[in-house]
């Protein structure tokens, strides 16, 4: 090999970040044209269209045909940007997109998240908020972008497992995205007004048999996981709560404070602040286990009834066939950010828990989910449809 061939494939190995795919091996010996030579030798005298055929039987005869090798070559490249392509991710702004309202719950956690994801990442996050149709319109704009991992939603889980059932028409299918983890979770309260005689979940029952039209919860809306959650404890429990849903939790919590509604189911994001004012009593939460911020609030399971878990969680999906090395690096950056001290510390001002699930626990949750809630949700009857 001569001095500048030398030179030129010292060159071509130091700016390569990973070994060169084995098709490149193959192709490297047709450049040896001195090697070549050596093997089958031609006079310089020879004509040119003489030349020209014993070029290509030259290449015949070292056992690769030139169509072969025009292939491999090919091959080589289509695998060598294949794999610069998976590599660089991101190489540039990443957008999450959150189907609600500005200045909510999730839009500041997905903003808080995004801010730290940024430093991580070497690239901006957006948040977009996409809001109408309880989500549906910022869902539907997620499953329609490109499969490339730079838009994504950022959501609760209302688009995904709870309108399916309750609008008969929706854009998307919920069941096509990717998921990618979910960040934290805020489990559902049952709480009462002061002016009801109840202090636990057995008080409430009884109270309930022996007065049902006193009975009643507020939540922020028909569909919404407090009225869901209400129609889970009817089911499991016996009671027959009567829903009354209101236009978002202000009114909501007018009405129970002032004891014209008895009870309200809403997360931990909302009623903690409530609860530790003393404004609301609460009965029990709809945890696995008793939450950090209200450690003296006993679950429903603790009551006698271990189905009765339910709760806002907030989780990112991508569209479908988005590459699962893009899910998994960002569930895993993901996962860093939730354990930073800062954060950490909004997440219990907040009243949430972290989660970072994987994409492959993720998807194994967000199947489960599917099935539970669509089944309260058929049972109970409730639809958004008008």
């Amino acid at each position: 090999m001569t001095e500048p061939s030398r030179r030129r494939r010292s060159a071509a190995n130091s700016t390569s970040t990973a070994p060169l795919p084995f098709c490149f091996r193959w192709i490297s010996h047709l450049n040896r044209r001195e090697a070549i030579r050596q093997q089958c030798p031609m006079p310089d005298s020879a004509p040119k269209t003489v030349r020209k055929e014993t070029a290509v039987k030259r290449i015949s005869k070292c056992g690769i045909s030139l169509r072969l090798a025009v292939a491999l070559f090919a091959s080589a490249i289509l695998c060598n940007a294949h794999a610069q392509t998976k590599e660089v991710w991101p190489s540039k702004p990443v957008r999450f997109v959150v189907p609600f309202t500005a200045g909510g719950s999730i839009d500041v956690l997905a903003r808080l998240v995004g801010r730290h994801l940024e430093t991580r990442l070497n690239q901006p996050i957006v948040v977009e908020n996409r809001t109408g149709a309880g989500g549906t319109v910022g869902t539907d704009l997620v499953a329609r972008a490109p499969a490339d991992g730079y838009t994504l939603l950022f959501t609760a889980q209302g688009p995904l497992v709870l309108n399916p059932f309750l609008m008969k028409r929706l854009p998307y299918d919920a069941t096509t995205f990717a998921p990618v983890t979910v960040v934290v979770e805020a489990p559902n309260v049952l709480v009462a007004s002061r002016q009801l005689p109840v202090s636990s979940f057995e008080e409430l029952r009884n109270f309930a048999k022996a007065n049902p039209e006193k009975m009643t919860f507020a939540t922020q809306g028909i569909g919404t996981t407090g009225h869901v959650t209400g129609e889970l404890i009817n089911q499991q429990a016996g009671t027959a709560l009567t829903h009354v849903a209101y236009q978002g939790f202000p009114p909501a919590l007018t009405d129970v404070l002032a004891g014209r509604v008895s009870l309200m189911i809403g997360d931990t994001i909302n009623l903690v602040p409530r609860i530790v004012s003393g404004q609301l009593r609460p009965i029990a939460i709809a945890s696995t286990r008793r939450s950090a911020v209200l450690p003296n609030v006993p679950t429903f399971a603790e009551a006698g009834y271990p189905a009765i878990v339910s709760g806002p969680w907030y989780a990112v999906v991508a569209p479908a066939g988005t590459p699962i090395e893009i899910r998994h690096k960002l569930a895993d950056e993901i996962r860093q950010v939730l354990g930073l001290r800062e954060v950490q510390d909004k997440l219990k001002e907040l009243g949430v828990e972290a989660r970072g699930l994987s994409p492959e626990e993720f998807d194994v949750y967000l199947k489960s989910e599917y099935k539970r809630w669509g089944g309260v949700i058929q049972k109970a009857g409730i639809s958004l449809d008008k």
